[in-house]
């Protein structure tokens, strides 16, 4: 018998064995996903510039790590299952953190003194599409001869 199929009957005879805790564990499992979801849509109305990307990204971890734990049993199982949800969770969490910091290390550039942005690229021989005189007048389109 491979080792797949023994830790497969192996989690059969554990799952027979446990009890499930009734409705009233899955009552406060879905009440804790009611205000996490409460606190998403507040805080998303909030505009936090600096840290709300990053709360939004952990209510969001939270609340599909307790999908997973209770609503699809990962809690209950032992073995393969719990180190395949450790693993992937550990994963998201290396992901997000490489996210977050890509987002927050880049180049922020700055506006002219209109306003406006500048024209970009301007060595290519591109027109202007945008205003760098600071007036309303439209910028003077060059010919390339």
């Amino acid at each position: 018998m491979s080792a797949i199929a023994n830790e497969s009957s192996k989690e059969a005879q554990n799952m027979q064995e446990e009890h499930h805790g009734g409705a009233a564990k899955y009552a406060i499992i879905w009440a804790a996903l009611m205000v996490l979801t409460v606190v998403t849509v507040l805080t998303g109305r909030m505009h936090l510039p600096n840290w709300g990307l990053a709360l939004a990204l952990v209510i969001a971890s939270v609340k599909g790590a307790l999908v997973a734990l209770y609503f699809m049993h990962l809690a209950d199982h032992r073995g393969a299952n719990r180190i395949v949800f450790i693993t992937s969770m550990v994963f998201v969490v290396l992901l997000l953190l490489f996210t977050l910091f890509d987002i927050g290390t880049r180049f922020r550039p700055t506006l002219a003194a209109s306003g406006t942005p500048v024209a970009w690229p301007v060595e290519t021989g591109q027109s202007m599409p945008y205003n760098t005189t600071g007036t309303n007048e439209a910028p003077e389109r060059r010919s390339h001869e």
